[in-house]
């Protein structure tokens, strides 16, 4: 599942994990990501060392590994971890779908955790490369979901989701026990705050604050991106 920040990635880590028979892997290239850019995030060294950081190792773990005693294996991954020069050939073998949201909710969330310096680290840019070279190489129809449309009726959208996927859905997808999980990266007291509090996903609101002006040139690019995608989501 690719998705850029703020998106209710992790509530739909959780989700996807209280089936039972998922094996979730959180953000798996999150540490070659810092070890390349440099950028400081919180727990940087931290996150470099608590994971494999080796493009190749992973791309061939990530596109190989099969989870014993699972029948599907959820890797939520953050486009922006994806770099200009990241071969994803290794993608071919995976079943891709994209998680998508508003970029104003994006930027407004993102604020809030961090300073955004760059459209790039809020994962636009690289989300519309990957699903170019999805539908050019893989699949001429992948799946497109939008985080608003989870939120507002999750029963329903999750179970489109999984007819899309040609899952079967059940309805332990909807809940989870609050808190930190073993498998969450060492990451998550900075970014997982409201996921570790609730044990659903979070009813819609609509977010009504106007974006700084110094982010609207941001915010336009990356709407354009999100405007193609959010064209060819589930509809329901």
């Amino acid at each position: 599942m690719w998705s850029g920040p703020r998106n209710i990635s992790t509530a739909m880590m959780r989700s996807f994990q209280s089936r039972g028979d998922t094996f979730v892997s959180d953000e798996p290239m999150y540490g070659h990501f810092l070890s390349i850019t440099k950028i400081d995030h919180p727990f940087r060294e931290r996150v470099i060392a608590s994971m494999e950081t080796n493009r190749e190792k992973l791309h061939r773990h990530l596109s190989t590994f099969s989870p014993p005693e699972f029948s599907i294996w959820y890797q939520k991954h953050m486009t922006q971890h994806i770099l200009i020069d990241d071969n994803l050939e290794w993608t071919k073998k995976l079943t891709n779908a994209f998680l998508i949201r508003n970029p104003k909710q994006v930027i407004l969330s993102y604020l809030k955790k961090f300073k955004l310096e760059d459209e790039s680290l809020i994962g636009f840019i690289q989300l519309k490369r990957i699903f170019d070279y999805v539908v050019k190489n893989i699949d001429s129809d992948p799946v497109v979901i939008d985080a608003n449309d989870i939120l507002k009726n999750p029963m329903e959208a999750l179970g489109h989701l999984c007819k899309a996927l040609k899952l079967s859905y059940t309805h332990k997808m909807l809940s989870w026990e609050k808190g930190y999980k073993d498998t969450d990266g060492i990451w998550a007291s900075h970014w997982y705050n409201n996921v570790v509090s609730t044990n659903k996903f979070i009813s819609f609101k609509k977010n009504e604050n106007s974006l700084p002006k110094e982010y609207l040139k941001i915010y336009k690019k990356s709407m354009d991106i999100y405007n193609q995608l959010y064209d060819r989501r589930i509809k329901f």
